[in-house]
């Protein structure tokens, strides 16, 4: 990744900067340069901001904002980068909160691809964004200021880290976790598989259980072939005996159904003694039911002549019904005629009534015809009225509403002079606060450094005991020396007499000595040797050399560190400020005292536009009406003009006149409603009179027609044989209703006759099939039938019992049996990859896993290639070693690193380096990771690291060293960029990117591309 472009606005202590990366981003090394809390650091927040909305160092992203930004500019950052030949933009503003507000401004994202000039929007949400910025880095937050941007005392982190936080982040970077979570799989799969193994053999087992047998089979633990086999036998043996007893069952139900035929017949002939003594019972209750059929057949006779006769009863019901309306209509005619009689004397005095009145409603008709424009347009009269009125009693108002309106505008005045002075004072103090915010700021970084002094004066001091400390161990250390150092003579020495004795023990009085061939004559005494651990003592004393190399060696650079940081705070006493805490605190007091002012200030503003609103309204509104004068002065002169006119016509006020002309004209449309009552009722009333007369003639003829025909009918009546069952018309109406019941009747005797008949012929016939039969004994034969039945249900059931037991174990067998061979079949691969899961699992007794295995091989990569820049840099002194922990197994088990010393010959804890060589270390780790991970992860593009700080520890001849090595990474494709304020640098590294102070804000220039 390349960065092209930045744009900064309230950024930190950027108000508005454009940085234009593109211009130096292709030099192979660069310097990023600036005093102490410039603000170059903060560039590299912004990097972090725009892509992942965090920051380098974790602080919260709400303090990015510049303190002195006013409430209506947002901060905004714009971060244009390559990538692998494509151009993209991150645009993404800030959420804030504006002062006087509970809720924030929202914050902005948006990512863009740039081709051809053309923007193609990829993503505008916080989560797709992210997503996205992921895909194309290939590295989250964490992984991006890990390997790209090196922040202040965070790239030796990797190096520092135990062994568990290096397997966190190698399983990030390589994507390890793949093989963990392969691993983790399978482990469940495996152990899923184990325990449905196992669970299915305890569940086969527990199944033995179901099988029922004489006697009960053995307990087993583990399933084999052989239980099976025992199984089976005892089967067969139940199957054997199902089969015996089935053949004597069969036997048994031969025998019953022999005896449940006879009974069978026995029984049908019972079954017809009974039915004859039933048949003689019926035939004799048959016989006393003759008598109320005969009755029944004379009621039939009766029904039958009456239905003949229905017709004529019917008739003559008619007739007596129309003769009973003939004469209650006649009735009604009557009193008709009689109502209109009445009706015909009213309508002739309503006449007479009609002609005196018609005279006196001609002279009211014309006085209406008069006034009737009045009436019909009497609203405008009234309003005419109402107008003069509200005319009069405004115009009298209007004097009073111009004297108001003169006090309005001068109150008007005397406001608005009132906000000017308090709208000035505000500007006054506005700018006052203004200049407190950035003496606030000036404090604050005062008082930060002064934090960092006493922080850094502290370190110093316990520096200075641990210094102490250890320069006191070198002294016992070199006291330690110096005595084994005696030790180690005096064993030296022992061995010589230990070799003289073993000569002189050789030798005897009178021998030729063996060098010199002389004759001896006294043989010296043996020396007495003290004896001692002389191989222990050797290792001690290397040991104690060793140590006292590598405590002088950290001395060494803790004195060189203790004197140029003891140089650096004396340095810094000239400018630091010890007051910057109470001043800041007098400041802010003054600051707070500057806002209340200002607060009441805009309260006062704020109150008095209130007033001015309320009087202009009250102006406008006031000018208004006085404007209307003219215009009702003319409206009065309207308004008298229309009264006139009304009272030279009509002599009563508007509402008498209203009741007048209402009275009047309700007088004429009753006398007008009278007059066609009276015609119309006159006419209608002849016609119907007429019409009456008519029908009481027609009625009277009628009755006369209906009586004639009544005598005929009683005629025929008394005349035929229907009078023998009724004695008139009336009661052989009322018996019509009896027919319903004739069908009844008859059916009733033709089902007497029936049966009668059908009992005797069966009686008949029974007798003589049973002339020469005996009743039989059912009791007897009944009795043998249960016995059988019970003799073969109780063998069934037993039978059913053990065929039931032989079925059932039978299936079970098969059932058990068949899934004993799946079982069987599977017991093979589960046992092979129970064991891949223990291998893979680091659970054999190599103790390694998969991932494990695989994080070494990436970390053994990552020390070859961090080796190669260390042993560049330290002049081929230390490279990088993983620290051997032996297992049973053998094999690397850690992923701690450690550092050989090839002057010392021998490994060093990471942390016994000095400053200036920790970061060498850490610098040549970094670039290592970041060259590997290029070469492993296709998807990952490292083409530029920044590195903040840490050249300040390196002396000149490292220092060139270093810068030297950082150059020849050009040759791999990557460059550059360090940030520091060591004036060294700036004379080694042509290419820069000033960060300087301009206005009290940062700003950035970049120099000698």
């Amino acid at each position: 990744m390349k960065p092209i472009r930045l744009e900064l606005k309230e950024f930190g202590p950027y108000k508005h900067e454009i940085v234009e990366w593109g211009k130096i981003i292709n030099e192979p090394i660069f310097l990023i340069t600036g005093k102490t809390g410039s603000g170059k650091s903060t560039l590299f927040d912004a990097f972090v901001y725009a892509l992942y909305n965090k920051t380098t160092s974790g602080k919260d992203i709400a303090s990015l904002r510049t303190k002195t930004a006013d409430d209506k500019t947002r901060t905004t950052v714009i971060f244009d980068f390559e990538l692998k030949n494509k151009l993209y933009r991150v645009e993404r503003t800030l959420a804030y909160t504006k002062k006087g507000n509970k809720n924030q401004t929202s914050g902005k994202v948006a990512l863009i691809e740039i081709v051809d000039n053309n923007e193609n929007v990829l993503a505008t949400k916080e989560q797709d964004v992210k997503e996205k910025i992921e895909q194309i880095i290939g590295l989250d937050d964490k992984q991006f200021c890990q390997l790209i941007i090196l922040p202040q005392g965070k790239f030796k982190d990797f190096l520092l880290s135990k062994s568990s936080e290096k397997k966190e982040t190698l399983r990030s970077l390589f994507n390890t976790f793949f093989y963990q979570k392969f691993i983790d799989k399978l482990s469940s799969y495996a152990k899923e598989q184990d325990n449905d193994y196992k669970l299915k053999e305890r569940e086969l087992i527990t199944k033995f259980d179901q099988f029922i047998f004489d006697e009960k089979l053995d307990k087993f633990e583990f399933l084999k072939e052989e239980n099976f086999e025992n199984v089976i036998i005892q089967i067969n043996n139940q199957g054997n005996i199902v089969s015996e007893k089935e053949n004597v069952l069969a036997n048994l139900n031969k025998e019953l159904e022999k005896i449940r035929e006879e009974h069978t017949k026995i029984i049908k002939l019972n079954d017809k003694f009974v039915e004859f003594d039933e048949l003689k019972e019926k035939h004799e209750e048959l016989t006393k039911e003759e008598n109320n059929i005969i009755e029944i057949q004379n009621i039939i006779k009766k029904l039958e002549e009456l239905e003949k006769n229905i017709d004529r009863i019917s008739e003559y019901n008619k007739l007596i019904t129309k003769e009973n309306e003939l004469v209650k209509r006649k009735e009604n005619l009557e009193i008709d005629f009689k109502d209109y009689s009445n009706k015909r004397d009213s309508n002739l005095k309503l006449g007479e009534q009609i002609e005196v009145e018609q005279k006196e409603i001609e002279v009211i008709k014309n006085k209406l015809a008069e006034v009737k424009y009045f009436y019909d347009n009497i609203s405008v009269f009234e309003l005419a009225f109402k107008e003069k009125k509200e005319c009069e009693t405004k115009l009298k108002e209007f004097d009073k509403n111009k004297l108001e309106l003169s006090e309005y505008k001068e109150n008007i005045l005397n406001l608005e002079q009132s906000n000017k002075k308090y709208l000035e004072k505000s500007e006054c103090l506005k700018t006052n606060i203004s200049k407190f915010d950035l003496s606030i700021v000036k404090k604050e970084v005062e008082f930060e450094n002064l934090k960092k002094y006493k922080n850094e004066k502290s370190s110093l001091e316990k520096n200075k005991v641990e210094l102490e400390a250890k320069i006191d161990k070198l002294k016992l250390l070199r006291q330690k020396q110096s005595d084994l150092k005696n030790k180690v003579e005096e064993l030296e020495k022992n061995k010589e007499k230990e070799i003289l004795n073993a000569f002189l023990e050789e030798l005897h009085d009178g021998d030729n000595c063996p060098l010199c061939q002389q004759k001896i004559i006294h043989v010296p005494e043996v020396i007495d040797v003290k004896h001692e651990e002389d191989t222990l003592i050797n290792k001690e004393y290397e040991d104690t050399n060793k140590e006292i190399i590598r405590l002088e060696t950290i001395i060494f650079n803790e004195q060189d560190d203790y004197k140029k940081l003891q140089l650096q705070l004396n340095e810094q006493e000239k400018v630091i400020n010890f007051d910057s805490e109470s001043e800041l605190e007098i400041i802010k007091e003054e600051k707070e005292e500057n806002e209340k002012s200002l607060k009441a200030s805009q309260k006062s503003i704020a109150e008095n536009q209130i007033q001015l609103n309320n009087l202009n309204s009250k102006v406008i509104e006031l000018e208004k009406i006085i404007e209307s004068e003219g215009d009702l002065k003319e409206k009065l002169a309207l308004a008298n003009s229309k009264i006139e006119e009304y009272n030279k016509k009509v002599q009563l006020n508007i509402i008498d006149f209203k009741e007048y002309y209402k009275g009047q004209e309700q007088q004429v449309t009753e006398f007008n409603n009278n007059f066609k009552k009276y015609t119309e009722e006159k006419s209608q009333l002849q016609l119907k009179e007429k019409e009456l007369e008519i029908a009481i003639k027609n009625n009277k003829e009628h009755i006369i027609s209906i009586n004639s025909d009544l005598e005929e009918l009683l005629d025929r009546f008394n005349n035929s044989k229907l009078k023998e069952y009724y004695s008139d018309f009336k009661e052989a109406h009322e018996a019509i209703e009896d027919l319903k019941d004739l069908k009844d009747y008859k059916e009733k005797v033709d089902t007497y006759n029936l049966a009668k008949k059908s009992l005797a012929n069966n009686i008949k016939k029974l007798e003589k099939e049973l002339s020469k039969e005996v009743k039989p004994n059912l009791e007897e034969i009944k009795e043998r039938v249960q016995l059988q039945e019970e003799k073969v249900s109780d063998f069934g059931k037993q039978l059913a019992v053990q065929k039931n037991t032989y079925n059932t174990n039978k299936e079970l067998y098969s059932e058990l049996y068949d899934e004993f061979k799946v079982w069987e079949s599977n017991i093979k691969e589960v046992r092979e990859i129970i064991t891949l899961s223990n291998v893979l699992s680091g659970k054999t007794e190599s103790k390694k896993s998969l991932e494990t295995y695989v994080q070494g091989y990436y970390l053994d990569l990552i020390l070859e290639a961090g080796s190669k820049r260390l042993l560049q840099m330290s002049n081929d002194r230390y490279r990088f070693e993983r620290r051997i922990e032996k297992a049973k197994g053998g094999g690397l088990q850690g992923l701690d690193i450690e550092i050989y010393d090839v002057y010392l010959n021998s490994n060093r804890i990471v942390n016994s380096l000095s400053g200036g060589e920790l970061f060498l270390a850490s610098l040549s780790l970094a670039l290592g990771l970041a060259e590997v991970i290029q070469n492993e992860s296709g998807g990952i593009s490292l083409e530029t690291i920044f590195i903040d700080e840490g050249f300040g520890s390196l002396d000149s001849e490292t220092l060139d060293t270093a810068i030297t090595t950082l150059i020849d990474l050009q040759s791999y494709g990557r460059n550059i960029g360090i940030i520091s304020h060591v004036s060294e640098l700036k004379d080694r590294i042509r290419s820069k990117v000033e960060v300087y102070s301009e206005n009290n804000y940062a700003k950035v220039r970049i120099t000698g591309v």
